[in-house]
């Protein structure tokens, strides 16, 4: 399954440039947390921190809701993204409008809303989502709690697919040249550890085991923690230009769903397994089709955690 995002990793490069020449710091009701804030085209970046710790962006591509976690301190320490937004199979991510994003004394607090999207421009309903955001700052942790609404124009049917909760992108390098010599794994993450009862592990994913999983068990509660990962890839042996090694951090997030039974899916694309750039693991949740609901509810958390400790130079692992 493949969703089509206009131009993003484009996008951040240009962000990241114009970082320090378009900044505007905000920090609302809050000397703690602030939100910073840059734009470029129709990209819009908010930056959030806690005493000028970068903990993390979310980002309105288009009207593409997505939230990049930066728990740690490495520079390069960007990995796994979150799209908090619902959509039908094969759709272009888009018609969301943020409405609200302030810093307040704990935390940070986000109110998005729009549609849900369809095939390239088309939309089949209404969702809307509230979180708020916050950083632990010894335990270099980044949270989000809230919850998320969806109304869909109709019951979901073979015509429609599945109906797509969110999706997690991330990168996984499979068999690749590494900076530590030899060859194998790396990425942005080691492997998805998925639960449908809290604490107990239902399954453990690793994309090129098994590329395409879409097991049939549905579940009111699903966590899926995304293990992060030390990317180490060589990419000078692979004919580009060299990256710097970096600590890529997990991300975890659990729904607990009202009325409806969800399930995972995860899609792994083999032939860009060998590319460091590339978006090459979606994991979604999942309501199935068919299904006579239209109303849905969920309540959501969000945890991200830094592989490596800040406190010695050179960084490593905790």
């Amino acid at each position: 399954m493949k969703i089509f995002l206009r131009g993003f990793q484009s996008a951040l490069l240009i962000l990241a440039i114009l970082a320090y020449q378009e900044a505007r710091s905000f920090p609302l009701q809050s000397s703690a947390y602030a939100v910073e804030t840059l734009s470029q085209g129709e990209t819009i970046e908010y930056r959030f921190k806690l005493n000028n710790r970068h903990f993390g962006s979310l980002i309105d591509d288009q009207g593409a809701f997505a939230f990049r976690p930066h728990p740690g301190c490495d520079a390069n320490g960007w990995g796994t993204t979150w799209y908090a937004q619902p959509f039908l199979p094969g759709a272009t991510l888009a018609h969301t409008i943020i409405d609200r994003v302030q810093a307040a004394p704990d935390g940070i607090q986000v109110h998005a809303f729009g549609k849900v999207s369809r095939y390239v421009s088309e939309t089949y309903g209404d969702w809307q989502i509230s979180l708020q955001f916050a950083y632990n700052l010894p335990g270099q942790i980044a949270t989000a709690t809230g919850h998320y609404t969806i109304t869909l124009d109709a019951p979901l049917d073979d015509t429609t697919g599945d109906l797509n909760l969110y999706k997690i992108a991330s990168n996984y390098l499979d068999d690749v040249p590494l900076l530590s010599d030899g060859s194998g794994d790396t990425g942005d993450m080691k492997a998805a550890v998925v639960m449908k009862t809290p604490g107990v592990a239902w399954f453990t994913w690793i994309p090129p085991d098994q590329p395409a999983h879409y097991p049939t068990d549905r579940t009111d509660f699903l966590s899926v923690d995304v293990i992060g990962q030390f990317n180490n890839v060589d990419t000078a042996s692979q004919g580009y230009a060299p990256i710097a090694p970096a600590f890529k951090p997990g991300m975890k997030v659990n729904f607990t769903s009202q009325r409806q039974e969800m399930t995972f899916g995860g899609a792994y694309e083999v032939d860009e397994s060998q590319h460091f750039w590339a978006d090459n693991v979606g994991i979604v949740a999942l309501i199935p089709r068919p299904s006579a609901e239209t109303a849905f509810g969920f309540e959501v958390l969000l945890e991200s955690a830094a592989l490596e400790t800040c406190t010695y130079l050179p960084l490593v692992r905790r």
